[in-house]
């Protein structure tokens, strides 16, 4: 390695003052070049992207605790999860049936056992079906075992036949 030094300190002393300033000058260039962009440049960039991530998780922070405090206060309104209040799936399902959701009454309900219900609804409104459901699992934790949906002869409406049950 010393002998290559050499051999370099030697051409540069060869070389005319003018050649050696630009050599020298050229050098200089270089060096800073690869230091910026090297070390400079993805230390900025990683610095950017995590204030970017911090910011994004602060706003998520945000929407949680607006979130929670929603929910504690459906929770103290009494519109809070229910999940399983000792009332048998049928009793529950008819009950959550005649709240309004659906818009109109079951057209059938048969209990298969204690943890499953089939029920029958024909002409209902799609979206107030889906909103029933969704009730259904949020505030009883009942779920859809299985599902039959066919489309009804009126715009917007459905037939089902679904099979409810709770774990």
């Amino acid at each position: 390695m010393n002998a290559v030094m050499t051999q370099l300190q030697d051409w540069f002393r060869t070389l005319a003052p003018r050649e050696r300033l630009l050599v020298s000058v050229g050098g200089v260039v270089i060096a800073i070049t690869i230091l910026y962009l090297g070390i400079w440049e993805p230390l900025s960039k990683a610095h950017d992207k995590r204030e970017t991530d911090l910011a994004a998780s602060q706003a998520l922070a945000q929407r949680l605790e607006v979130i929670a405090s929603t929910v504690q206060k459906a929770q103290a309104n009494g519109g809070g999860p229910v999940i399983n209040n000792g009332a048998s799936l049928l009793s529950t399902v008819d009950q959550a049936s005649k709240s309004g959701t659906l818009g109109k009454p079951l057209s059938r309900i048969q209990p298969e056992g204690d943890s499953e219900v089939k029920v029958w609804v024909d002409a209902v409104n799609f979206e107030a079906l889906v909103r029933w459901i969704s009730e259904l699992e949020s505030r009883n934790g009942i779920s859809i075992k299985t599902a039959d949906v066919e489309k009804s002869t009126l715009p917007g409406t459905v037939n089902a036949r679904l099979s409810l049950v709770r774990p």
